[in-house]
């Protein structure tokens, strides 16, 4: 667990997330499509939920991928 303390993690880690966000549109059409057809209030909603549940998950997955790359 000596990594976790390692700046270059951190940094790795990091750069990883920006470029996963940042390549991250299809879900932007995803989200749209799934909240195209309710009514506005609830249009609002169903988009920010599923864009920060999105990048959450997305956040966590990539954790855990860098975690799985430290084993042996």
């Amino acid at each position: 667990m000596d990594f976790l303390t390692s700046p270059a993690f951190w940094l790795a880690l990091g750069q990883i997330i920006i470029i996963d966000i940042l390549l991250g549109g299809d879900n932007a059409v995803v989200i749209a499509l799934a909240c195209r057809k309710l009514p506005p209030e609830q249009r609002k909603k169903g988009i920010i939920f599923g864009t920060a549940g999105a990048i959450i998950l997305r956040v966590i997955l990539i954790a855990f991928a860098m975690v799985l790359l430290t084993v042996p």
